[in-house]
């Protein structure tokens, strides 16, 4: 039987972000692509991707997926095999964090969602090559998410507890991997897990940003296949 892996996007990203992983990964990793499409409650929505998912599985979370994937650490330990982080942390909120969120929903208010991504996206990439490339999907994903979901997507950046604490705890296999110019999930924060779990392995991309699914997207592949295989690098 086939590992299953459950992949969790970023903020107003849906499944196309993982494309070329779900490709690199099919016939040896079961990939299921969550969508927080119809998300109105986070512990409902939650609990019902749990119930989805076979007793033992992977779990990879890019950015806000990898939030949320902390959180599925919190509820259900024992059924997570392994768990990496993408371009993600385990801090808690900050008072920078929740005055961001605050703003954005203002922002998708009173302006919309093309403006939110006009004002805050092209940070996430480095390369502006790549950054031209991939702004289109990253528009469309963000205009098709619903705004109830994209509220609840900012609420649980800007309520997010610590999870260093879990991270110290846990037993499966760990990855953190990120991007060494990534302004939003700094080096500092990849290093602050490392500290609370030593057994976590850490890769860090050059001249790679936030947005790493798409900037890196063969070496971000290549790594999960390692991981989920314990193959050595």
């Amino acid at each position: 039987m086939l590992p299953t892996l459950l992949m969790l996007p970023g903020t107003l990203c849906d499944e196309r972000i993982f494309e070329h992983q779900r490709r690199s990964l099919r016939g040896q990793v079961n990939t299921v692509c969550a969508s927080y499409q119809s998300m109105k409650a986070r512990p409902l929505w939650l609990a019902q991707v749990l119930s989805r998912l076979p007793e033992r599985f992977h779990v990879a979370g890019f950015s806000l997926g990898g939030l949320m994937a902390l959180e599925l650490l919190r509820l259900a330990p024992e059924r997570i095999e392994g768990l990496a982080l993408i371009a993600s942390n385990a801090q808690p909120a900050s008072l920078i964090s929740r005055r961001k969120s605050a703003s954005l929903r203002r922002m998708w208010l009173d302006r919309g969602p093309a403006m939110v991504v006009k004002r805050v996206k092209p940070a996430y990439f480095h390369h502006e090559a790549k950054r031209r490339l991939h702004e289109q999907l990253v528009f469309d994903m963000a205009m098709k998410t619903p705004r109830r979901s994209a509220f609840e997507e900012f609420a649980w950046a800007a309520e997010r507890p610590s999870s260093l604490a879990d991270l110290a705890l846990y037993e499966g296999k760990l990855l953190a991997i990120s991007g060494a110019k990534d302004l939003l999930c700094p080096s500092a924060w990849q290093r602050a897990m490392l500290q609370a779990q030593p057994r976590m392995q850490w890769r860090e991309i050059a001249r790679c940003g936030h947005f790493l699914p798409l900037e890196a997207p063969s070496v971000l592949s290549h790594a999960l296949i390692q991981w989920i295989f314990n193959k050595k690098h």
